[in-house]
């Protein structure tokens, strides 16, 4: 897991970085608000998880946390505070704050809402950015905005997600899709370039005379 950490109190920032050494994750770590901005507008990197304090100097958390959502939709974005004032926190939610810690505390309690946290995010997917897709909705977003599917097309997408990057044969997704229904025909063709139609980038990739696969490298 690769981590970027914005905190100004030395002690805490080395605690929590030796911390998350110990559990093999990557750390990019900033003192200051306006380094951390000037670090993720000039290096696009994929971080999986986001710690940020409120009180930094130059760009304080709030602002960084607000930067940050613009470019990463569903990152997860641990907000670590000083306070519990009722607005601060408020401010943090609105911005897309994923989940937030009161300082003093106890390096187990950050794991704990780590875990937590990674915990709720098992059953969504989401590649190159753009793409958010929900396993137990079956919901599909793009840029944040669903696309609207019928329910056989629903699981037609839901069959390809789930085996994201692999070719998912014409049989498996004719019994999936259409759940032992008795029909002389299944046009997955037909449907597959029906969702297409509805896609704003296409992400289906045909493996002639094979079956189907979501496309992570576009």
């Amino acid at each position: 897991m690769r981590v970027l950490l914005v905190e100004d109190d030395i002690e805490l920032a080395s605690s929590i970085k030796t911390f998350f050494k110990f559990k093999e994750f990557d750390v990019d770590l900033f003192y200051d608000g306006e380094d951390a901005f000037n670090h993720l507008e000039s290096n696009k990197i994929d971080y999986d998880l986001y710690i940020i304090d409120v009180n930094i100097p130059n760009i304080n958390g709030l602002e960084l946390l607000k930067f940050i959502r613009k470019i990463k939709l569903d990152t997860p974005i641990i907000i670590i505070t000083a306070s519990l004032e009722i607005e601060t926190l408020q401010e943090a939610f609105d911005y897309g704050c994923s989940e937030y810690i009161k300082k003093p505390f106890n390096l187990k309690e950050l794991d704990i809402r780590i875990k937590k946290i990674f915990h709720q995010k098992t059953n969504i997917i989401k590649f190159n950015t753009q793409w958010i897709y929900d396993k137990d909705s079956m919901d599909l977003k793009y840029n944040d905005e669903p696309i609207e599917l019928r329910k056989k097309e629903k699981l037609l997408v839901d069959i390809l997600f789930k085996n994201i990057g692999y070719i998912v044969s014409n049989d498996n997704i004719t019994d999936y899709v259409w759940e032992g229904e008795v029909r002389e025909q299944y046009p997955v063709r037909q449907m597959v370039n029906t969702i297409r139609k509805k896609l704003p980038v296409d992400i289906i990739k045909t493996e002639v005379g094979v079956g189907y696969k979501i496309e992570t490298k576009l």
